[in-house]
């Protein structure tokens, strides 16, 4: 069965929207299609101010979406990357999920995402009303249905039955703090009693920032799933331990094209924000009725690092189904069957015939084949048995 394309992001007809909702939460009137330069400068504070917050790890006792400065600054800048986040990483899930659970959903970047894929039944679940009220607006002037529920974890989840997608996006800190005791205990119990919520053919996303201690967490969660039989629809074909976890200071996170409309290039810049792709740690687990995705016999990598200059040349790192690789090639030019090096990204499956290798490090040479199985950002074409 052909797969329908992935949405469009449709950022020419959000922004607007966008800022038509901040207006009408802030009680200002204004141009539809700008910020006036008061208006500008107070959302570039606060922009700033919710990039320290999340950055430097959200504290226990602290519920930004109560601030309307910060709340509005997040529906002008971190709804759209979280959008565009949501976007990318539902589309590796094969079957259109039809009933979602966007958990700590905020205004509802995740739950509009599902959306667009063309999800019938959302529910979008936070402990801030405001920000609920702003995610049903935003998804309602676009003419999408959303379901929103006030919820605080871990109280029980006001939603009853099973789901083909639950979300969790951006809340693993804010929900299990580090610094309480007890946190991990806490965490496992949770993520299990999500897990036994699925469909047969549900799945379970995970996502968090790219910095050191979210990316460890999510794949200590990942180590922890695969103890327990928990397959993994994506990123990892590999399916023993970590190699990221048994090597310091060896982060894993995805990182995608990040589409820019004119305002949050303006304010990146007011805000001196250096973030040209979306970087994400993530985790999409399958039910546990399900069984690892069924990728044939011929050995694949994904590639888990942006280019890298070396001795050998262009370098990548690969991890694949029978562990972590390196991949080079000083070719000066590439012959018609390895020619996709030369556009390759990370988070692409592929896979290599005849290549040059030592020890764990492939290198390509005149007469090696290199296929891009699955670009970035697209369900893995499952094998029939």
């Amino acid at each position: 069965m052909k797969r329908k394309p992935p949405p469009k992001s449709d950022l020419e007809t959000l922004m607007p929207l966008l800022l038509g909702v901040w207006r009408r939460f802030h009680k200002l009137s204004g141009p539809s299609d700008s910020l006036q330069t008061r208006e500008f400068r107070g959302v570039v504070a606060a922009v700033k101010e919710l990039q320290e917050i999340v950055n430097g790890g959200q504290p226990a006792n602290k519920n930004y979406f109560e601030d309307p400065n910060l709340l509005g600054a997040y529906v002008l800048y971190n709804w759209v990357l979280h959008y565009q986040q949501a976007l990318s990483l539902i589309g590796e899930i094969p079957n259109r999920p039809r009933r979602v659970l966007d958990l700590c959903s905020g205004p509802a970047p995740f739950a509009f995402g599902a959306l667009k894929y063309g999800a019938s039944e959302v529910y979008a679940l936070d402990q801030s009303q405001m920000a609920l009220q702003l995610g049903t607006e935003i998804a309602g002037r676009y003419g999408l249905p959303i379901q929103v529920r006030k919820w605080e974890c871990p109280s029980s989840i006001p939603v009853a039955g099973e789901f083909d997608l639950i979300i969790l996006g951006h809340c693993l800190e804010e929900l299990f703090p580090p610094q309480t005791k007890g946190w991990g205990e806490r965490q496992e119990k949770f993520l299990d009693s999500l897990i036994h919520r699925l469909t047969p053919h549900g799945h379970l996303l995970i996502v968090g920032s790219s910095l050191t201690e979210p990316n460890r967490r999510i794949l200590q969660i990942r180590e922890m799933m695969v103890k327990k039989k928990i397959p993994i629809q994506a990123p990892c074909v590999w399916q023993g331990e970590c190699p990221a976890l048994q090597t310091p200071n060896s982060p894993c996170y995805a990182q995608r094209e990040f589409e820019k409309p004119y305002l949050i290039k303006q304010l990146q810049r007011g805000g001196e924000i250096n973030l040209s792709s979306l970087k994400m740690s993530y985790l999409l687990l399958r039910s546990p009725q399900a069984a690892w995705p069924n990728v044939g016999q011929q050995p694949l990598y994904r590639i888990i690092s942006p280019p890298v200059e070396s001795f050998q040349g262009k370098k990548f790192y690969l991890c694949g189904t029978d562990g972590k690789k390196s991949l080079s090639s000083r070719l000066p030019k590439h012959p018609p069957e390895s020619k996709a090096f030369d556009f390759l990204r990370r988070g692409d499956l592929i896979s290599i015939e005849n290549p040059l290798e030592n020890k764990s490090a492939f290198e390509i040479k005149e007469g090696t084949a290199l296929k891009l199985h699955t670009p970035a950002g697209k369900a893995l074409p499952e094998t029939e048995n």
